[in-house]
């Protein structure tokens, strides 16, 4: 806590166990003009990623943020309407609402936190706050979070073209929404061409076999890629 997102590297994280305990710290002190100390938990961090971690065991990456828009739409009572391939993905991997409290750093909203998250969703929208995403991995946040905050700017600027009155706005029916929520669950699915060279490989005996892209890594793998190329790998993993 102290630093901008833009300075940190590899040797200024610090690994916090669920009490919130520093248990890992490896600041230089090369690094120190930086973030003077040994550095502290942001505490309202602390109390939103611990509830989570301790309370889902599937989920092992975590992303809270505010971006502009996110948090803009997180103050009104329409929530994320199906207008797009990105929305609808947020949809389909969960979405639920937790009202807003104040600050989060009271540890006695945990339990409440926990609950409106769900033992199964990805997407937590902190009212009059911003959005949170629990993911079982690094890359699945990533994408979510992408994902969602695409999901919000385009919602947040057809609102604006048409001044907010939702007739004017191609909502889906409820028979288009069920289309599209089914055709998410083939979202990774890899044209037929590539499943029949796939069908035809030694390693391969059912015709029928889906293949899959892994979109999460290579979203992940694009971004990790364009941070090293502005930023420079030796700054990043110092």
């Amino acid at each position: 806590f102290g630093i901008g997102f833009d300075e940190i590297t590899a040797s200024n994280l610090l690994k916090v166990n669920l009490d919130g305990m520093i248990i890992q710290q490896s600041i230089p002190a090369d690094r120190r003009e930086i973030n003077p100390g040994k550095g502290r938990v942001f505490k309202p961090g602390y109390v939103l990623h611990s509830a989570i971690h301790a309370a889902r065991h599937d989920v092992h990456a975590i992303w809270h943020g505010h971006d502009l828009d996110a948090s803009a739409l997180s103050q009104t009572t329409i929530g994320i309407l199906p207008l797009s391939q990105e929305a609808s993905y947020v949809l389909k991997k969960g979405l639920s609402f937790h009202p807003f409290e104040g600050s989060a750093n009271d540890e006695s909203e945990q339990p409440r936190l926990v609950a409106n998250l769900g033992p199964t969703n990805q997407f937590l929208l902190l009212e009059d706050h911003g959005p949170i995403v629990a993911c079982p991995t690094i890359e699945e946040a990533f994408h979510g979070m992408y994902f969602l905050t695409r999901a919000c700017k385009y919602q947040m600027k057809s609102f604006a073209a048409v001044g907010g009155d939702l007739s004017r706005i191609n909502i889906p029916d409820d028979e288009s929404t069920d289309e599209i929520m089914r055709r998410i669950d083939n979202f990774d699915e890899a044209p037929a061409s590539a499943k029949s060279t796939a069908s035809n490989t030694a390693n391969s005996n059912n015709k029928d076999e889906v293949v899959m892209h892994d979109t999460s890594g290579l979203m992940f793998a694009y971004a990790r890629r364009s941070a090293e190329r502005v930023f420079g790998k030796d700054q990043i993993y110092r």
